[in-house]
C-alpha cells in the first residue's frame, strides 16, 4: 500500500478552528528567534540532548508510517540524543499503543513513550473517590489502568443522574446523535467533562478524524460544564516527559517535533523548550506555515517537511 502524503486542503481552516479556542490554551512566549528552516532531523541532532516527537502526523498517518521515520529516529538514538515520543494518544493503555507501533516498525521501550492517558490517570488519582464516571469510549476498549471505582461506558452519549464527571478518552464510533446526547445530558445537569486527548484531529491514511477535542470544542459555552483538557498544548505531559530525561535537563536542548501548531509548537514553546514544526504530513500538509505562524505568534524554532528522508 503506498502512503499519501499529499496537501490537506483542510490545513488552514484547522489553524483557525485551534486560533477561534486561543482562550483555552496557554500564553506564547514573545518570539525573539526566527524559524530555522531545515530538511531533515539529522540538521538537528548537533543541538540536541533530547528529542521529544509527536506521533500521528510526524512518525505516522494512521496504521501507515511514515517513510523515513524510524530510520531518523535510530540515527537519533545512535548519536547519543535521548528520544521520547509525547503523544496525545488517550484511547488504548501504553501496551497496546506499543504493538501498534512496532507493527509499524518503531522500537524502544515503554519508558520512552509519554500519552496524555498516562496525564489523565495520574490527574484521576487526585479526583473525588467517590464519583461515578461516565466513560466515552469504544465498547472493548481495556479501562483496567484507570484509577476509577465507579465507571460506566458512555458509548451512545446517554447519561444518567448518578454520573457525577465525564471522562471522553477516544471518538472511535462516536457521531453527531451520541454528542447530542451528551450535551442534553450536560444541558439538564452540568457536570465535570475531562478530555483525555484535546487534539481536534488526527490525520490517517485517507483524511481526518475527529477527536474528543474537536467534539468538546466549544462545549463549556454549549452546556454550561466545566472542561479540563488533558495532554499537549498543556505544562503537565511535557513535565512529565522531561522528569524521565537524564537531569539536569537543559531546556534550549530539548526538542519539540510535531505537525500542529497549537498543540506540539505552542506547547513546547510554553514549556520553555524548542519547538520545530514538522509540515510535510499530518495537520500541516499543504500550509503556508509562514502565513500561520504570523496570524497567530506561534513561531516555531525550525520548520522541516519530514524526519528524515524516505
Amino acid at each position: 500500500m503506498t502512503l499519501s502524503l499529499s496537501p490537506n486542503p483542510d490545513a488552514w481552516a484547522l489553524v483557525q478552528a485551534y486560533e477561534a479556542q486561543r482562550h483555552l490554551w496557554p500564553e506564547a512566549p514573545k518570539a525573539s528567534h526566527a524559524p530555522q528552516l531545515l530538511h531533515s532531523l539529522d540538521e538537528l541532532l548537533p543541538l540536541a540532548d533530547a528529542l521529544l516527537l509527536d506521533a500521528f502526523g510526524v512518525l505516522n498517518l494512521g496504521a501507515q508510517a511514515i517513510p523515513g521515520a524510524a530510520a531518523a529516529l535510530a540515527r537519533a538514538r545512535a548519536a547519543g540524543v535521548a528520544v521520547r515520543v509525547v503523544s496525545n494518544a488517550a484511547s488504548v493503555p501504553k501496551a497496546a499503543l506499543l504493538e501498534r507501533y512496532r507493527a509499524m516498525g518503531f522500537d524502544g521501550a515503554a519508558e520512552e513513550w509519554i500519552t496524555s492517558r498516562d496525564v489523565t490517570v495520574a490527574a484521576l488519582q487526585a479526583a473525588p473517590p467517590t464519583w461515578r464516571w461516565a466513560v466515552v469510549t469504544p465498547p472493548q476498549a481495556p479501562l483496567d489502568d484507570l484509577p476509577l471505582r465507579q465507571v460506566r461506558r458512555c458509548g451512545d452519549g446517554q447519561l444518567f443522574d448518578g454520573d457525577d464527571a465525564v471522562l471522553f478518552l477516544a471518538s472511535q464510533g462516536w457521531d453527531e446523535a451520541a454528542q447530542a446526547r451528551l450535551e442534553a445530558g450536560l444541558r439538564q445537569q452540568p457536570r465535570p467533562v475531562w478530555v483525555a486527548n484535546p487534539d481536534l484531529i488526527s490525520p490517517w491514511e485517507r483524511g481526518w478524524v475527529r477527536e474528543p477535542g474537536g467534539w468538546c470544542a466549544g462545549l463549556e459555552a454549549r452546556t454550561g460544564a466545566p472542561v479540563q483538557r488533558l495532554g499537549k498544548p498543556y505544562p503537565a505531559i511535557f513535565e512529565r516527559a522531561l522528569a524521565t530525561l537524564p537531569q539536569p535537563v537543559r531546556r534550549d536542548r530539548v526538542w519539540m517535533l510535531g505537525d500542529t501548531l497549537h498543540t506540539d509548537v505552542l506547547g513546547a514553546l510554553a514549556s520553555g523548550l524548542r519547538a520545530a514544526w514538522v509540515t510535510g504530513a499530518g495537520a500541516s500538509a499543504g500550509l503556508d506555515w509562514a502565513r500561520a505562524s504570523a496570524l497567530t505568534g506561534i513561531v516555531p524554532h525550525a520548520v522541516l517537511p519530514f524526519l528524515g528522508p524516505a
